[in-house]
């Protein structure tokens, strides 16, 4: 990329200086962290059969929202929220995720 004022190429500091500053991909790479720590934690405290029959859909703001595949699970998780919290809280620095939002995913989704 080229200085446009200057007529000189950017640094590759000058570079990631510029996009460090940027909120957007500052909390990008944030939410990876935050998904994969629900991930790890459904598996840790449902098991992996259960956790597979659910997909993170969302993390807005402090609240994480789960899709499920039926009610079963759905109200399996609901049972352990507490629980998937608190594992989630132990992987991560901050107060990510404060609550769960669990729903059923009433079409289901493609097996590929």
């Amino acid at each position: 990329m080229a200085d446009r004022r200057e007529g000189r190429p950017r640094s590759t500091r000058e570079l990631i200086d510029r996009m460090s500053s940027r909120p957007d991909l500052r909390f990008g790479a944030r939410r990876v962290d935050t998904v994969d720590a629900l991930l790890e934690s459904l598996d840790e405290v449902l098991g992996r059969a259960t956790a597979a029959r659910c997909r993170i859909v969302s993390v807005r703001g402090t609240e994480a929202r789960i899709a499920c595949r039926d009610n079963s699970t759905a109200m399996r998780i609901r049972f352990y929220v507490p629980d998937i919290l608190d594992s989630v809280r132990s992987r991560l620095d901050a107060d990510d995720v404060a609550s769960l939002r669990v729903t059923v995913a009433t079409h289901g989704w493609d097996d590929a």
